[in-house]
């Protein structure tokens, strides 16, 4: 039986982990990863002590772990979860609510079977960047989302769990946590990313103050958006907590 395969950036897995264990130990009781892929992502969850996983994903025949302590169930996670409410101590999602026609009922759904007190694990690729500002300002795309511009009709053709449908914007990404009874608690990165060329830096640099000081001025709300990890990021990983 071959090994699971992560089907996320190299960097991201490694960067959720170090967050998890930045918050809080491993669960005692039930997790649930979800969208599962191969089951690389329970794999490492495993390896850090957790013995009771759930893995959910549509696609059956690429879930390849084999151990125990971690069970799949072959899910349409765009239904209702199969889970009665407040049944898992934790909840990951990693690199999966980008791929939904409707990511905030998957949020809800991941919100109502998590238990008050657990810690929720989401990532998704980062609109928020200065990066992914200019992108969208000069080219209409966000990064990751360019073939859903480009070759839309690929991009329907492809299997869900390939492809990139719904940019998250994060103000409403945390409005659905909140109106969930989540609260979000940490933001950070897999990788913090700066431009090669020094001259892209600066221009990069410039505006990364402009949206800084604008904040500040207008007394706007910062849960994290003028951290580096927002304003350079490759990815957002959002830990959340159920009151």
């Amino acid at each position: 039986m071959a090994a699971p395969q992560a089907l996320a950036v190299g960097d991201l897995y490694p960067a959720v982990l170090a967050l998890l264990k930045e918050v809080t130990p491993p669960a005692a009781g039930p997790v649930l990863d979800v969208p599962a892929g191969q089951g690389a992502f329970a794999q490492e969850l495993l390896r850090l002590g957790y013995r009771s996983i759930d893995c959910l994903d549509i696609n059956a025949e690429a879930f390849v772990l084999r151990q125990p302590g971690a069970r799949f169930t072959r899910h349409d996670a765009a239904r209702p979860l199969p889970f009665p409410d407040a049944h898992f101590d934790q909840v990951f999602s990693i690199e999966g609510i980008e791929h939904f026609d409707s990511p905030w009922t998957f949020l809800e759904e991941l919100a109502r079977v998590l238990k008050p007190g657990g810690w929720m694990f989401v990532s998704t690729p980062n609109t928020f960047s200065v990066d992914a500002r200019l992108k969208y300002l000069l080219s209409g795309y966000f990064p990751r989302f360019r073939p859903l511009m480009q070759d839309p009709d690929k991009v329907m053709g492809q299997d869900v769990d390939d492809a990139h449908v719904s940019p998250i914007y994060f103000w409403q990404l945390n409005y659905y946590l909140r109106r969930s009874g989540v609260m979000l608690e940490r933001v950070s990165t897999n990788a913090v990313q700066r431009k090669r060329r020094w001259s892209n830096r600066l221009v990069e640099a410039a505006l990364a103050s402009v949206i800084r000081r604008n904040i500040r001025k207008r007394q706007f709300p910062d849960s994290g958006v003028t951290s580096d990890a927002v304003l350079y990021g490759d990815c957002l990983i959002l830990a959340a907590r159920k009151k």
